[in-house]
């Protein structure tokens, strides 16, 4: 009985549908505030402005890491036991936030299974040219003590990831002006005037002038306190559980109604991501690159932006759910993309056909693909249902085709070269002016013989 069962068991494994790939991006863990609102003297003066990540946020990426680790090494065997950098590539946003993220991820992944040093390298080899520089006494064969795995952490400079923070200037020069057209559409105005009293309750409680007082100053003070719960701060002792609830549900759907509001913002500004996402994933299926897992760490921006370019969210259903209206869409995901929230493409091979189809997933949900009640869709068809919605970045975002060329070149290449030009356009005048007094001499002499 025990054979057959296996027999069965095999059978099954061999007719199963590969996983070839994955990419994930994700939301850093629980930060520092960023806003100097509520208890902001406390945080300034512990130098706690700045968004750094906290033990909370280390601890929340190390358990993903680990979940991760459990779904794509031990069950669907997709990735090595012990990390290898030919598998995987990382990138995050120039960020200390979403950089240590991506470090404490891969700690929970890879746990204490980092290289040992060969047997034969002398002990001398070892160290650094420093006098007197010794390692710890056991460290053992460790090249690292408790086999801690070095990370090798990719990183655009902020003024050129497009990729990652396309909803923001300098990166879109146009975001700016969304966001002022987007804080005065009819959305925000039924939003606003739901929440009116919420305001005004919101400001007595917290001692707040509530004139000119929008839901995107409270939203900044939800932010302050998300950090705050997460992290053991204090919180404002007069504002009640109910209006902070209140205030909570509004919060929610502040960050779309600001910065991606219409489906043009949306399929614009997502455009560059797409972009490498693609990349990728040609590049797997053309044999091109060994990568089997690609990781975007980034912020809560970039993961609500992509979601709502998946259409499994928008500001338009967070609204209508805010609102007590019909939501349209029955795949809104009407919550706020907490600290650690994450989607993940699954690129599966199909074993009999051999046609490729993702699957993705929300927070560890799988989620409906290609505006249908199917959490599969193929490659062919994703794709061409994202190109087909995409925007023209560099067009729509006002970017000029080559923004940093002054920064490619160098101003002493510059000058040397027109130096060089006019000096050639000097000697071309200079022949010309020759050969015209030659011909000037030859008809004299002709003339006078």
């Amino acid at each position: 009985m025990m054979n057959i069962v296996l027999l069965v068991v095999l059978v099954v494994q061999l007719q199963a549908d590969k996983l070839i790939q994955i990419q994930a991006l994700w939301r850093h863990g629980a930060r520092t505030p960023i806003f100097c609102n509520w208890n902001c003297m406390y945080f300034r003066s512990h130098e706690m402005l700045e968004g750094y990540l906290t033990p909370t946020g280390m601890r929340q990426h190390y358990v993903l890491g680990q979940w991760m680790r459990k779904r794509y090494v031990e069950d669907n065997k997709l990735l090595s036991e012990t990390f290898n950098a030919s598998e995987i590539t990382i990138y995050a946003t120039d960020v200390n936030r979403t950089i240590m993220s991506a470090m404490s991820n891969f700690q929970g992944m890879y746990p204490n299974n980092g290289p040992d040093v060969p047997n034969n390298v002398e002990d001398s080899f070892l160290k650094p040219p420093n006098p007197n520089a010794e390692p710890d006494l056991d460290i053992g064969k460790s090249a690292l003590r408790f086999n801690i795995q070095v990370l090798p952490i990719h990183m655009r400079a902020g003024l050129t990831d497009i990729q990652l923070r396309a909803y923001g200037a300098p990166q879109c020069a146009q975001a700016a002006t969304f966001q002022i057209e987007n804080q005065h559409t009819d959305l925000v105005k039924n939003v606003s005037e739901k929440a009116h009293d919420t305001l005004i309750q919101f400001c007595n409680e917290m001692n707040i002038d509530p004139q000119n007082f929008t839901i995107f100053n409270m939203s900044e003070y939800m932010d302050t306190f998300y950090s705050s719960i997460y992290n053991d701060y204090p919180m404002p002792p007069n504002l009640k559980k109910e209006t902070y609830d209140k205030a909570d549900a509004a919060y929610s759907l502040t960050i779309a109604l600001k910065l991606y509001q219409t489906w043009k913002q949306i399929t614009t500004q997502s455009a560059p991501f797409f972009d490498q996402l693609f990349e990728y994933t040609e590049k797997t299926l053309n044999k091109s690159s060994a990568f089997k897992y690609i990781v975007y760490s980034a912020h809560d921006v970039t993961v609500q932006l992509i979601a709502s370019a998946l259409n499994i969210t928008s500001a338009e259903c967070m609204a209508q759910v805010y609102l007590g209206q019909e939501v349209q869409n029955k795949n809104c995901i009407y919550t706020y993309p907490g600290f650690a929230s994450n989607i993940i493409w699954e690129l599966w091979q199909n074993e009999t056909s051999n046609e490729n189809y993702f699957k993705i997933l929300y927070n560890g949900t799988e989620m409906n693909l290609c505006n249908k009640n199917s959490t599969k869709c193929s490659y062919k068809e994703f794709k061409e249902l994202i190109q087909t919605q995409k925007g023209d970045f560099q067009k729509d975002c006002d970017i000029e085709i080559e923004p940093i060329i002054e920064y490619r070149v160098p101003v002493w290449m510059i000058t040397l070269t027109i130096i060089f030009i006019l000096v050639i356009v000097g000697f071309c005048f200079y022949g010309i002016y020759l050969y015209k007094q030659i011909r000037q001499d030859k008809t004299l002499l002709s003339q006078n013989a």
